[in-house]
C-alpha cells in the first residue's frame, strides 16, 4: 500500500502524481526483470507522463507565451511556499534578467521525500530527468538548464529558464549573403 501525502497546493498535488504514479509501476514489474530494465522503463515512463501534461492546447498555449508562462509558474511557486506542506516543495523564485527568463532553486521537493519515505530513492534522479521534457513547451527564445538536484543529495535544484538569441530566418541571411556579394563584384 502507497500512502500518499495530501497536499493542498494544486501543483504540488499533480507533481506528487508522478511519483505515486511511478512508484506504482515500479512495484508492478516483475522482480525478474533485471533491475536496470525496470529503472529504464521508469525512466521511459517519466518521460511520457510529463509529455503527457502538454496534451491540453490551453496548457501548451500558456507555456508557449511569456508571460503566461511567468504568471503560471510564478502563482505555482507561490501557492507552495504559502502553504508550506512538510510533504510538498519549497521554492525560492530568481528574477530574470537579459541572459534569464527565470530561475527558481527547489529549497525542498515533495518527490523526493516521498520516495524515500517508501524505501524508493532509486527512482529519484528518474523524476529529475522527467524535467528536461518540458524544453519542447517552452516560449521561443528560453531554454532550460540545471546542473544540480535534491534527488542527487546537493543543497537545491537549480532550474534556469535562460533566454538564447533567436534563429534568423534562412532566407534573409540568404538575401544578406547575396547583396553583399553583389556589392563586392567588379564592375
Amino acid at each position: 500500500m502507497i500512502d500518499v501525502p495530501r497536499l493542498r497546493a494544486p501543483m504540488s498535488r499533480m507533481t506528487l502524481g508522478i511519483a505515486v504514479d511511478s512508484l506504482a509501476l515500479f512495484r508492478a514489474l516483475p522482480d525478474d526483470l533485471p533491475r536496470d530494465a525496470r529503472l529504464d522503463l521508469i525512466e521511459r515512463f517519466v518521460a511520457c507522463w510529463m509529455r503527457g501534461q502538454f496534451a491540453s492546447p490551453v496548457v501548451r498555449w500558456i507555456y508557449r507565451h511569456r508571460w503566461a508562462h511567468l504568471l503560471l509558474r510564478r502563482w505555482w511557486f507561490w501557492t507552495a511556499n504559502l502553504l508550506d506542506e512538510p510533504a510538498g516543495w519549497r521554492f525560492r523564485f530568481l528574477r530574470g534578467d537579459e541572459d534569464l527568463f527565470y530561475g527558481v532553486d527547489v529549497t525542498r521537493c515533495g518527490i523526493v521525500r516521498f520516495l524515500s519515505q517508501q524505501g524508493a530513492p532509486e527512482l529519484d534522479p528518474l523524476m529529475c530527468r522527467g524535467d528536461f521534457q518540458i524544453t519542447a513547451f517552452l516560449p521561443a527564445g528560453v531554454t532550460f538548464a540545471r546542473s544540480q538536484t535534491l534527488a542527487e543529495r546537493a543543497p537545491h535544484c537549480d532550474f534556469r529558464y535562460l533566454t538564447v538569441p533567436t534563429l534568423v530566418d534562412k532566407r534573409t541571411v540568404d538575401l544578406e549573403v547575396r547583396d553583399d556579394s553583389a556589392r563586392k563584384a567588379p564592375s
